[in-house]
């Protein structure tokens, strides 16, 4: 089983209400759809998708590089071989995760394609059959967010994830409001997105601790590790980092600080399946707890994100991929909606999801002009 060659196919599709955080806003997706084919006519479907204020590039840049240069690199490989796919990429070019990530995918899904099978079989089988989910809140003004989150407790979700990291005092009213709605036993995250400096997290946060939060995620610029490392040492409640672990390498720097308490994986960030469950291996030998995190993704993403919870046993709390709902529409057929806050895997062999090429047609963007 060979790879006989591929494409690489941006996708903007209109978010239902734009997506505020500390580094940015969108309003639309930043998609990537990858395609690679086998020798026999095979077909797999990968996606990735990036952030430019969070990630340092656009998606003309993202698909530029799947297309001129990984998909190239990775023809005639095997693509049963994620680990030497993996070190091919690297080879051409560090870094470029996101990149990585959609060639990781559609490799994995065409490897369960031709097998017949869900793609969590092939990552060590089913542990759940239920995928928990968190509800987030980005930000919104106070009275907004604590509506936003009582309809998603009423519509099942146990865990809510706060953003904030925009100003202090608008982010314990949002997160005092969002408690106060939701009531004592809904767990609550916070999320900064690197949006403070330590002298303000040291002032804010402690007054934040005051409702209960289950972990507080990534306050300090990703390289700060030294300052999350006081921190931690300075609240009760456990730190995430999700910026600050891009990597293997920089997973284990940030525990090895002490600087990381629970670490936020995600897909497209990470580089793809491969290197998440790396990540994951890892946190399970330290003693840290791993949780699956999110990038906006629609339904081939989103649906990958399940099969990777279902089969890696560190992925127990609840999980942050709700980007299809985010969407009015979607490239591939709709993921059904959670039902009490929890996902059922796709059915049917490979990431399980088949995207549309009408859809795509209508989603992709028109060449700009030079």
């Amino acid at each position: 089983m060979r790879i006989a060659g591929g494409s690489a196919i941006p996708i903007r599709i209109p978010l239902n209400e734009p997506f505020r955080i500390a580094s940015g806003s969108l309003t639309h997706s930043n998609h990537v759809l990858v395609r690679l084919v086998d020798r026999d006519g095979r077909v797999g479907w990968g996606e990735t998708t990036t952030f430019l204020e969070v990630y340092g590039y656009d998606q003309d840049g993202l698909a530029h590089m799947v297309e001129a240069h990984f998909i190239p690199a990775v023809v005639g490989m095997d693509p049963r071989d994620p680990r030497s796919l993996h070190e091919r990429l690297e080879r051409v070019a560090p870094f470029n995760r996101m990149a990585k990530a959609g060639i990781d995918l559609a490799a994995h899904d065409l490897w369960a394609r031709a097998e017949g099978v869900p793609l969590h079989r092939l990552l060590g089988g089913r542990r759940v059959e239920r995928v928990p989910l968190t509800g987030v809140i980005d930000l919104l003004p106070p009275a907004e967010a604590a509506a936003a989150a009582a309809h998603r407790v009423s519509s099942g979700f146990a865990t809510l994830k706060i953003k904030i990291g925009s100003d202090p005092q608008d982010d314990l009213r949002r997160v005092a409001a969002v408690r106060e709605a939701v009531g004592p036993r809904v767990r609550l995250r916070v999320d900064g997105n690197c949006g403070y400096d330590l002298a303000s997290a040291l002032a804010v946060l402690p007054r934040l601790e005051e409702f209960s939060l289950e972990w507080i995620e990534q306050p300090l610029p990703r390289w700060d590790l030294e300052g999350m490392a006081r921190l931690a040492r300075r609240l009760r409640t456990p730190l995430a980092v999700d910026e600050s672990a891009a990597s293997v390498h920089g997973v284990r720097r940030a525990i090895e600080a002490g600087a990381a308490a629970v670490v936020n994986v995600k897909l497209a960030k990470c580089g793809g399946l491969f290197p998440c469950r790396e990540i994951a291996a890892l946190c399970l030998s330290a003693g840290v707890r791993c949780v699956l995190g999110g990038c906006l993704e629609a339904a081939t993403g989103t649906a990958a994100g399940l099969h990777l919870y279902a089969s890696t046993p560190p992925l127990e709390s609840a999980a942050e991929i709700g980007g299809p709902w985010l969407y009015g529409d979607d490239v591939a057929a709709r993921l059904p909606e959670a039902v009490a806050g929890a996902m059922a895997l796709p059915e049917g062999p490979g990431i399980g999801v088949e995207p549309d090429e009408g859809k795509i047609a209508l989603y992709r963007p028109r060449r700009r002009e030079p």
